[in-house]
């Protein structure tokens, strides 16, 4: 019974992340929310659409939303998007995707090593951080993915 209640203990204790890279910084989102992720599509611009909304793809039938999240975080734009990844994500208002440079590991990490974000980050990105963990060699950035999804 004690190790029942350690593995439900643990299950808690940890929160499972998805990994992605914009330019050389490493961010994060709740695996919970992904779907899937894909190699480029091919993107269909929308007239009249706030500069972050690439445009939209067709994921089987099914019409997506696509999030330059380069763009909505600050960073430049990308000459050649083709190397892109999407990163399709859950949201409210169905499935969005999110462009990315490229993708990162699943990692599974303890909840009291996801920290608060500095009072020293400034910028476009600092609404869209939940949370940030030092890794070994670099810093994870938990995106809080309802807030970048936010139309």
């Amino acid at each position: 019974m004690s190790g029942e209640r350690k593995q439900q203990q643990t299950g808690t204790d940890t929160v499972q992340l998805a990994t992605f890279f914009l330019e050389d910084d490493l961010f994060g989102v709740k695996t919970l929310h992904v779907q899937e992720i894909l190699t480029y599509q091919e993107i269909t611009p929308v007239p009249l659409a706030p500069d972050y909304v690439q445009g939209l793809i067709n994921l089987r039938g099914q019409i997506v939303t696509v999030i330059d999240l380069r763009c909505r975080l600050g960073f430049d734009k990308l000459e050649d998007q083709k190397t892109s990844m999407n990163l399709i994500v859950n949201s409210d208002e169905g499935l969005m995707s999110l462009l990315v440079d490229n993708i990162g590991n699943v990692l599974d990490l303890p909840v009291s090593r996801l920290l608060s974000p500095p009072g020293t980050i400034r910028g476009i990105a600092v609404h869209y951080i939940q949370k940030v963990c030092q890794l070994e060699d670099e810093l994870l950035i938990v995106l809080d993915l309802q807030s970048i999804l936010h139309l």
